[in-house]
């Protein structure tokens, strides 16, 4: 039995360690990038970028209402711009701030206010609630060192149990095993956007940021019965998206007549 005991022993640290080795990265947060050169502006023209996962590389595929809702209000010229690429974890979101040619250039144009989408696919890849909260800081921190004020999506909400049911065998079983080492449940939403308030608070930045939270503009989620969400229920419609970008747009006019006083 001891002998036993001595074969399996060094087997299972072995196979522990290979396996930590393995994964550690995969649960690895952004790190502090540099190097961004914004334009700086003169004109009375608001500059609203759009960045994220697949909700802002779909949005492109639609209208946007921002720049016509708050130009109506304000009575001043708005531009938006928007990139996004699917699939974006909130790492490779910030790391494409810095890497991406195209969503680099919609941040060194030099907006006023940038709309950010992330978070979606930490959720379902189960990337851990620490990955997401220290990449969620650096690109708010990005945003505010150049002046330019986030607009955070917390986020929302989908069809996280569906997401996993139509994956395949093998990619289940490395699913369960990712909910197991990130310490989460599968519908683990709830528990990312605890640590985004977290986060906001331990840096006292609710004054200095918008969030856009998800009982704003959807309180009722993927099974909204208005018909926002494609038959994924994990993306928006063009319906989705107008009622989005009203959302947006109300909080951009209200911060603006904020700071018109």
């Amino acid at each position: 039995m001891r002998r036993y005991l001595l074969l399996i022993i060094p087997f299972l640290l072995v196979t522990f360690c290979g396996l930590y080795i393995y994964i550690r990265p995969y649960y690895t947060p952004a790190k502090k990038l540099s190097g961004l050169s914004i334009n700086t502006h003169h004109d009375d023209t608001i500059r609203i970028a759009y960045i994220g996962d697949s909700w802002a590389e779909k949005h492109q595929f639609f209208d946007c209402i921002i720049d016509s809702m708050v130009s109506s209000s304000i009575h001043k010229p708005v531009l938006v711009r928007i990139s996004g690429v699917g699939g974006l974890t909130s790492k490779e979101i910030y790391n494409g701030i810095f890497r991406n040619e195209s969503m680099r250039s919609v941040i060194e144009w030099g907006p006023d206010f940038c709309f950010v989408v992330a978070g979606i696919n930490d959720t379902d890849r189960k990337k851990g609630r620490g990955y997401y909260k220290e990449s969620m800081r650096l690109i708010i921190e990005s945003l505010l060192d150049n002046k330019i004020i986030p607009i955070i999506l917390e986020i929302p909400s989908y069809d996280i149990l569906s997401s996993y049911k139509r994956k395949k065998i093998r990619h289940k079983l490395r699913y369960v095993v990712l909910t197991i080492l990130a310490r989460t449940k599968i519908d683990c939403i709830d528990e990312y956007r605890s640590e985004l308030s977290d986060l906001l608070k331990d840096n006292h930045w609710e004054s200095k940021i918008i969030v856009i939270h998800s009982n704003d503009w959807n309180p009722d989620g993927y099974r909204d019965r208005r018909g926002l969400y494609n038959e994924d229920l994990m993306h928006l419609n063009e319906r989705g998206y107008m009622i989005l970008d009203s959302c947006i747009s109300r909080h951009i006019i209200n911060n603006l007549d904020v700071q018109s006083k």
